[in-house]
């Protein structure tokens, strides 16, 4: 513990504020209970870790790569490092967001109906709480200490938006908290708000079906079917022909390594084409980067694999 504590120190030191800031509120969106500073410094451990390993297997093993092993050491730590404090934290917090909004509706309904029945507000939240909506009730149940300790409900529930993580969350809040500010019947706010909800989920199933068959297409095409040709194209290329002064050199080793780049840039595109056609919005591409980077390398590294299987020695 005294040495994540050192490392957390060390890491708030030397990262931007604004980074470990940021960091902090994703970090709030999800069930890691660390601080932005700790959560750092474990992912440094993490890291070199992973660094150190790769680096020894590299050497000891002798895998088939295309670059050095103490570039490919410290390119697997940033790697690691990247994914750690960016992809997981904002894949834990948008999987969260999820099914945050799967519950919403038929909560508001909920409070509508309870508040109709003569149940004041904070009963009615309370009420949640208790229910089983999950994370939902969790959020409930901190919205409810917080105003019991003297928080106004109006900012206890922007607070609970702002956690979230979620448009639609903000969105909802920012409209009941309107609707309570102006006095307005509550029930029929949250009703009107449930209803909204309903229909941008509507519109995100039928979102999803429409684009299915494209998301699939370039699925086949960038992490598979492209990555497996340049990878035969290249191991065939760099056969050599024939033995003695006749002999026809292949390709050149570099050709391995411009077709490696070239494989990752592609599955890099088609993580950020996904995100625009599935949910349209580029940087929630960047959540299937690294996953479609490593299908397409481990197709490209299959079809190397299978020449050589098939080339007499």
């Amino acid at each position: 513990m005294g040495l994540i504590k050192r490392v957390a120190t060390f890491a708030k030191r030397v990262f931007p504020e604004k980074f470990l800031h940021n960091l902090d509120h994703r970090l709030e969106s999800t069930k890691i209970v660390l601080a932005a500073e700790e959560y750092v410094g474990v992912t440094l451990l993490v890291t070199i870790i992973v660094g150190v390993t790769t680096g020894f297997v590299g050497m000891f093993l002798r895998l088939p790569i295309p670059l050095p092993i103490p570039i490919f050491a410290l390119l697997a730590a940033f790697i690691t490092f990247s994914v750690l404090t960016l992809a997981v934290p904002y894949y834990l917090a948008q999987r969260r967001a999820i099914e945050l909004e799967r519950e919403l509706p038929d909560t508001l309904r909920q409070i509508a109906s309870t508040l109709r029945a003569g149940v004041g507000i904070d009963a009615a939240m309370d009420d949640i709480a208790k229910s089983g909506y999950g994370v939902l009730s969790q959020e409930f149940d901190r919205v409810v200490r917080e105003i019991r300790r003297g928080r106004t409900i109006e900012s206890a529930l922007l607070a609970l938006a702002r956690r979230s993580n979620s448009s639609l969350y903000t969105r909802a809040f920012h409209l009941i908290v309107e609707g309570i500010e102006r006095g307005a019947a509550l029930a029929n706010v949250l009703d009107s708000v449930s209803t909204d909800a309903r229909e941008v989920h509507a519109i995100q199933r039928e979102r999803q079906v429409a684009t299915t068959q494209q998301v699939l297409f370039l699925f086949v095409v960038a992490l598979f079917a492209a990555p497996f040709i340049i990878g035969l194209t290249v191991a065939v290329g760099g056969i050599q022909i024939g033995v003695g002064p006749m002999a026809a050199a292949g390709l050149p080793p570099e050709m391995s390594t411009i077709a490696m780049v070239y494989i990752m840039i592609q599955a890099l595109i088609c993580s950020l084409a996904v995100g625009v056609i599935r949910y349209g919005r580029v940087l929630k591409g960047l959540t299937f980067a690294v996953p479609f980077m490593v299908v397409a390398t481990i197709a490209f590294y299959v079809a190397r694999l299978v020449v050589g299987m098939m080339t007499p020695v």
